[in-house]
């Protein structure tokens, strides 16, 4: 992917958190909590969570052996991580046990007297986007085997420990996923009315294509730096009209509009990013369209899921 050819704004430090944001708000307060309930029981509460794992990874093996041609757990860390979560919502402490129970008690105070536990995603170690949790001050990640299948299920450490790094931007995201995913990273040029929350055309390996991000934390992203981060990438040369032509054909026949060409699709690109900026400015303008983009997005790429881009 290009780096952007012009210097974009700095996007500031938000005081509230994005969706699934990988940050410590108060961290002070956070710091003192995890140490008095949470780091005593680092070892309950991983017992706890592998116990979680035990019981629902036939489940979630069953309802999708593989995704995206990897065996479960490769790659499924959302679904566990969700899987997880709602097991721990759900789950009755009277069931419980020894370390178990006593992992569950410390999470329970912890959480009782203020402590926050967050579903979190980002970029871990430069390498691969995770699902995770941030307890406190603990990285907890209850997916740790799905990149490496050999690694423990769980692991817990201290979130200052982790390397666990929020995506700064689509520049920073295309540049994960063509180091995790192999994939090659364009443009969205085709689709101009998405462009400013799917700025990126995604080409794996396989030769399959797809929008990205579709992400709620790079829709909310983009959408609080004033679509700025979207336009950096799309400022790159226009795509490949191979490419091009390959989405225009799948999607022919749809309601979603395409662009006549790349450079058509550039400009008007670009111009609906400072549509979206004019827009938010407007006094009452408090519609989000995050949830109906990222309906479009979803029902595009399962169009092109059925598809394969050839490349020379």
């Amino acid at each position: 992917m290009p780096v952007p050819s012009t210097p974009q704004p700095t996007l500031p430090v938000f005081k509230a958190l994005l969706p699934n944001e990988p940050r410590v708000l108060d961290e002070p307060g956070q710091q003192a909590l995890t140490e008095r309930f949470l780091l005593p029981a680092t070892r309950q509460l991983e017992t706890l969570f592998l116990g979680i794992r035990a019981r629902l990874d036939g489940a979630l093996r069953t309802a999708q052996p593989t995704k995206l041609g990897k065996t479960y757990p490769l790659g499924q860390c959302l679904e566990i991580s969700l899987a997880v979560k709602r097991q721990l919502t759900l789950l009755d402490p009277a069931t419980l046990a020894g370390e178990p129970a006593r992992g569950h008690a410390a999470l329970s105070a912890f959480l009782k007297h203020g402590g926050q536990m967050n579903q979190v995603w980002g970029d871990l170690r430069g390498e691969y986007f995770q699902n995770a949790f941030l307890a406190g001050t603990l990285y907890i990640d209850v997916s740790n085997d799905t990149v490496v299948p050999t690694k423990p299920p769980v692991e817990i450490m201290p979130w200052a420990q982790a390397r666990f790094t929020a995506v700064t931007d689509f520049v920073h995201f295309a540049r994960v996923a063509e180091r995790y995913w192999k994939a090659r990273l364009y443009p969205n040029h085709v689709l101009p009315k998405l462009a400013p929350y799917c700025p990126l055309v995604a080409v794996l390996p396989d030769g399959s294509v797809r929008l990205e991000a579709d992400s709620g934390y790079m829709f909310a992203l983009t959408q609080a730096g004033h679509f700025w981060p979207s336009q950096a990438v799309l400022e790159a040369p226009p795509l490949s009209a191979s490419l091009f032509r390959h989405i225009a054909k799948v999607l022919e026949g749809s309601s979603h509009h395409i662009a006549e060409d790349t450079a058509q699709g550039r400009a008007l690109a670009l111009a609906a990013c400072q549509d979206c900026r004019e827009q938010a400015e407007r006094p009452g303008r408090e519609h989000d369209q995050r949830a109906e983009i990222g309906g479009a997005v979803q029902q595009i790429n399962r169009l092109l899921a059925h598809s394969v881009f050839q490349t020379n």
